[in-house]
């Protein structure tokens, strides 16, 4: 995948994640919230003016998070720039954690995929804006705990591009959920989660085939998500799907102090 196409899916993405207090320093995005999820605390360096120069750019990074009792995260992929800073991180101490793959898929080869498994399962799927009923199932999904729901909710209320929350049901009751978020002919897809009782049933794949009829509607021919390499469960349930990886990204984390 060529570097201005994976900077564009860094910039989707970072549309499709908002964290609450974000500072713009030449091009970066520094972001910070509560701590809740890396990505929305963690600098996106995918776009330089180069009008000021690297020193004074990490000084401020530094500063930003120190006044918030936070150690500096950057999130790096091979767009980030300028060239030289994966050098300087490493340099100064960073140490690269939270590795995770961005996949891309087809609109059309998802819901060839996801039509075939569907057959023969009774699972029920609503879209919708977003409510206390999908988010409680998303919160029970991925094991939330309490101060994080307060923060996670605030980052998909304030999602800017045009956001699908997809509810799975099986006989009822809520197994399942989904977040697409579609804009400039791609669908992205986050949160999905599926409660522990309906695992293995089918919910996520029905929940998946949703989005992408959805976001086929708003004329999105391409979908992409970023997925841990940890999660194998997860890498091999895309794979079938239709998701092929295209880049790497982490996260560069300050040494303690």
């Amino acid at each position: 995948m060529h570097t201005e196409e994976i900077r564009l899916i860094e910039a989707l993405a970072y549309n499709a994640w908002p964290a609450s207090v974000v500072q713009i320093v030449d091009g970066w995005r520094v972001r910070f919230h509560h701590g809740v999820t890396a990505r929305a605390n963690s600098v996106w360096p995918n776009e330089c003016h180069g009008e000021m120069d690297l020193q004074t750019r990490m000084r401020l990074v530094d500063d930003f998070y120190a006044r918030r009792g936070r150690r500096p995260i950057f999130q790096m992929c091979p767009a980030a720039l300028p060239s030289e800073l994966e050098a300087e991180l490493a340099r100064r101490g960073y140490v690269g954690v939270r590795h995770a793959s961005t996949q891309t898929a087809s609109t059309d080869a998802v819901l060839d995929y996801a039509g075939r498994a569907a057959r023969g399962k009774a699972i029920d799927v609503t879209l919708g804006d977003l409510d206390d009923a999908w988010f409680d199932a998303y919160a029970e999904g991925d094991g939330m705990k309490d101060h994080e729901r307060k923060m996670r909710r605030g980052i998909v209320e304030r999602i800017g591009p045009r956001a699908c929350f997809a509810l799975a049901r099986i006989d009822g009751q809520p197994a399942g959920v989904g977040l697409g978020v579609t804009e400039r002919g791609w669908t992205g897809i986050f949160c999905m989660e599926t409660l522990p009782r309906y695992r293995r049933l089918g919910a996520a794949t029905a929940v998946l085939r949703a989005l992408a009829e959805w976001g086929k509607g708003y004329a999105a021919t391409r979908m992409y998500l970023q997925v841990m390499l940890n999660n194998p469960v997860a890498l091999a349930a895309y794979d079938k799907a239709g998701f092929a990886p295209q880049y790497a990204y982490f996260h560069y984390e300050a040494p303690a102090v």
